[in-house]
């Protein structure tokens, strides 16, 4: 069968192909930080301890991503181009470490597996991130971000929900499954895409460490509206990552819903986003991805002050929706935009720091939500300070849109 390449014009079912493997890789995340910990508790009563291995993802999107991007850059092969080495090396060590660790004998053991997973991850994605950018053409990347984010947020039902239902019939059943998905849809994607060979003026030569820094250092800051992009893409998944650790405390404690009624709503906002995902990708290619995003921030930021004044959970169904509109639309096409803004001798380097940014967010973000909560304690009432993480996600898109204002078609390269 032909390959797909970046000349061709893609059809719905190659841009399906080429996404594919982030449903298994995204399946895989979502399973190790909400069942994994279940299984850890039996061998530690200490929550910092579970913290620390579920969270050390953070350690490894911090330092990996910018690394392998470069290191993407800089290599070609004929069988596998430049980004697919590093999906099929990092592929079985992936998936191995996802099979191996429920049968793993005690804290360590698996916390060591738990790493292993997050290094072969952040080995593997920011590549196969770039191969995307490679192989995607201009007038299809909205189109194929939407497709990427639809497969996210399946692949979180995956390994939120699905899984729930092959864990609690035995353990280790979901993570044998999701270990086989990430390695078929590994091989099916590699086979089907082919990246086309640089030109030899877009193929950076190989230098040693200090040289790639002083590389790094002279194109980050040649090109200021990346730089401006990348704080903006911190800023972005700050949201969701401040958010996250706290919705279901605001559903309980502020909105006084029950457990059953809050995955209900987070079943809402995981259809919402998955449905505005692929539509906001074709709205992007048609209208402007810039356009659309700025559509998407300020939807976003609505539904951020309405939910800081709910205090009924009947309009939780009316707002979410909203949330999910926007968050989804500020979560898909960020690196479509930033496809177009990338010179391509770094697309890996780019790639990487896109990545990196989004993994700092993850660290920090969590821990000043937690903070504002804190502080909001003192001036609000009982349950009602879980509220605050809706001000502060409104605050993250706000500050966003100062760095995200000079972003224009005249900016794009």
């Amino acid at each position: 069968m032909q390959g797909v390449t970046m000349r061709e014009k893609m059809s719905a079912r190659s841009m399906l192909v080429l996404v594919l493997p982030t449903l298994g890789f995204s399946t895989g995340l979502s399973l190790i930080t909400t069942y994994l910990p279940l299984i850890l508790k039996r061998y530690t009563g200490s929550d910092t301890l579970i913290g620390f291995a579920i969270g050390g993802e953070g350690i490894f999107s911090a330092l990996l991503p910018l690394w392998v991007g470069v290191l993407s850059d800089r290599i070609w092969t004929k069988r596998w181009g430049r980004r697919q080495p590093f999906m099929v090396f990092a592929g079985p060590f992936m998936a191995a470490s996802l099979i191996m660790a429920p049968f793993q004998p005690g804290y360590v053991p698996i916390a060591i597996s738990t790493f292993a997973f997050f290094a072969a991850y952040h080995f593997y994605t920011s590549p196969y991130q770039s191969l995307i950018a490679d192989v995607t053409p201009a007038n299809n990347a909205g189109k194929v971000q939407g497709y990427q984010a639809f497969m996210r947020g399946g692949g979180m039902f995956l390994g939120m929900v699905v899984a729930g239902f092959l864990f609690y019939r035995w353990e280790p059943s979901p993570f044998i499954m999701c270990g086989l998905l990430i390695m078929v849809f590994t091989y099916f994607t590699v086979r089907r895409i082919r990246e086309p060979e640089p030109e030899t003026m877009y193929r950076p030569p190989r230098q040693n460490i200090w040289g790639e820094l002083k590389t790094i250092w002279a194109s980050t800051g040649k090109y200021k509206g990346i730089q401006r992009f990348m704080v903006a893409t911190f800023l972005w998944e700050s949201t969701l990552a401040g958010l996250r650790p706290f919705t279901m405390l605001y559903f309980v404690y502020t909105l006084h819903a029950t457990e059953q009624v809050g995955a209900l709503l987070f079943g809402l906002v995981g259809v919402t986003y998955m449905v505005a995902a692929v539509a906001s990708g074709y709205l992007a290619d048609k209208y402007g991805r810039i356009l659309v995003m700025r559509v998407g921030l300020f939807v976003f930021l609505g539904g951020c002050v309405f939910g800081f004044f709910i205090r009924d959970i009947r309009w939780a169904f009316i707002f979410l929706p909203i949330f999910g509109l926007g968050g989804s639309i500020v979560l898909t096409l960020p690196y479509a935009i930033l496809m177009r803004l990338m010179p391509k001798e770094h697309v890996g380097q780019f790639t990487g720091m896109f990545s990196m940014m989004r993994g700092l967010a993850n660290i920090v973000a969590p821990v000043l939500a937690g903070a504002a909560i804190d502080i909001s304690r003192n001036f609000m009432g009982a349950g009602t300070e879980y509220s605050v993480i809706w001000l502060y996600t409104a605050l993250m898109i706000a500050i966003s849109l100062f760095f995200f204002r000079n972003t224009s078609k005249d900016e794009v390269i």
